[in-house]
This record gives C-alpha cells, sequence and structure tokens, in this order.
C-alpha cells in the first residue's frame, strides 16, 4: 500500500469520525430544541391549570373574609397551588425564552411561593388560635389573634388576585408579556391592584351582614349571593 492510499484512508477515517461528531452535534441539538419546544407548551398549560385552580383558592379567601367581617374565623386553610412543571422543568426551557418571557413565569411563581407560605402561616395561626380559644375562651388576645387572621387573609386575597391577573396576561401575550414600568398595562395592574383591595374590603363589609352560624354550614345560599 502506497502512502497516497494511507493518506486516502486516514483522511476518509477522520471525515467519518467528523461527520459522526457533528451528526451527534446535530442531534443533540434536535433534542434539545424539541424538548424546550415540549416544556414551553406544557409551561402555558400549567398556567391555565393555575388559572383555575386561583379561582378556588380566591373563593375560599372570598369566604374567609367574609366570615372575618362576621367576627369569625375559619377552622381550617385552603390547599395552595401547585406548579410542578415550572419547579423542576423551567430551566430546560429558559435559553428559549424571551427576557419579557422569563420576568413573567418567575413573577407568577414567586408569588405562587409566597401564597403557598402564607397558606401555611395561616394554617398555624389557625391552630394557635383554636388552641388558646379552647384553653381561655374569647379573651382580648384570641380578637388580636383574630384581627392578625383576617388581616392576613386580606393580603393573600390580593395576592391571588395578583397571581389571577398576571397568569391572564401571560396567557393573552404570550410571545411578549411586557408588563415595563410605565405602560399602559402597568397602570391597568395597578388600577387592577386598587380595585382587589377595594373588593377585599367590600366582603369583609358584607359578612357584617350574615348571621355567622350561616358558616357553619356546607352551602350557605347568603355566601354565593353576595358575590
Amino acid at each position: 500500500m502506497d502512502n497516497s492510499d494511507m493518506m486516502l484512508k486516514l483522511a476518509i477515517g477522520v471525515a467519518s469520525v467528523f461527520i459522526g461528531w457533528m451528526l451527534a452535534q446535530v442531534t443533540g441539538l434536535v433534542k434539545d430544541w424539541s424538548k424546550a419546544r415540549k416544556i414551553k407548551v406544557l409551561l402555558l398549560e400549567e398556567l391555565r391549570d393555575i388559572d383555575r385552580e386561583i379561582e378556588r383558592v380566591i373563593t375560599s379567601f372570598s369566604r374567609d373574609l367574609q366570615l372575618y367581617g362576621a367576627k369569625g374565623i375559619d377552622n381550617s386553610a385552603c390547599i395552595g397551588i401547585t406548579n410542578y412543571i415550572f419547579s423542576n422543568y423551567y430551566k430546560d426551557a429558559l435559553l428559549s425564552l424571551n427576557q419579557n418571557q422569563r420576568i413573567s413565569y418567575q413573577l407568577i411563581h414567586s408569588l405562587i411561593r409566597r401564597l403557598n407560605e402564607s397558606l401555611d402561616n395561616i394554617r398555624c395561626l389557625t391552630i394557635e388560635i383554636q388552641k388558646h380559644h379552647q384553653k381561655n375562651g374569647t379573651t382580648e388576645e384570641t380578637d388580636n389573634l383574630r384581627k392578625e387572621w383576617g388581616e392576613m387573609i386580606k393580603a393573600e386575597y390580593i395576592n391571588a388576585a395578583a397571581i389571577r391577573w398576571h397568569t391572564r396576561f401571560h396567557l393573552e401575550h404570550q410571545s411578549n408579556p411586557d408588563l415595563s414600568l410605565m405602560t399602559e398595562f402597568h397602570k391597568n395592574y395597578l388600577k387592577f391592584l386598587e380595585a382587589a383591595q377595594e373588593e377585599a374590603n367590600r366582603l369583609i363589609d358584607s359578612g357584617t351582614k350574615i348571621d355567622i352560624t350561616k358558616f357553619e354550614e356546607i352551602y350557605s345560599s347568603s355566601f354565593f349571593d353576595e358575590q
């Protein structure tokens, strides 16, 4: 075998290795792109689930605000919002998202994390109030704890309403959910927060007109009528 044949075989071998490496890289990129695309779809689908779940939370908080207005306290706290896709796969889609999409997702899920943590705190406070009431009856401290509970409920009602707003905003502006300061969208968001606070106060006030025993019923038309 002369040198030219050896060089040709060597060149073919190197080319084959290089082509194989290139195909592996392209295959990897295609797989990563396909995975990121699927996760982007799942992230949006999870937002639709969150939009439904947050209605449950808002309804629970609405009832609790009325109960607070009726000088009562709930004996339980609602279940929080799950965000399994974001928590476990968001990093795999990160590079395929633009800046406004990333900011929007991170904001929504930060609010969800805060909501879930606050629900745990509300649950702990509820247990504390129950224990205190069983031991001491209704006292000034009991009433102070009840007011603390009511203010926590009110704050998280507004937080839950904000989650709903941001979730729907993202779903309506999927390609560019831009909520930059001083824009029309941002102005509308601030107006929404103000309206949510007014609605929380209205719910508390409506509770003063409801017989507290109604809240012991599984279904109370008074609650639904005041929505």
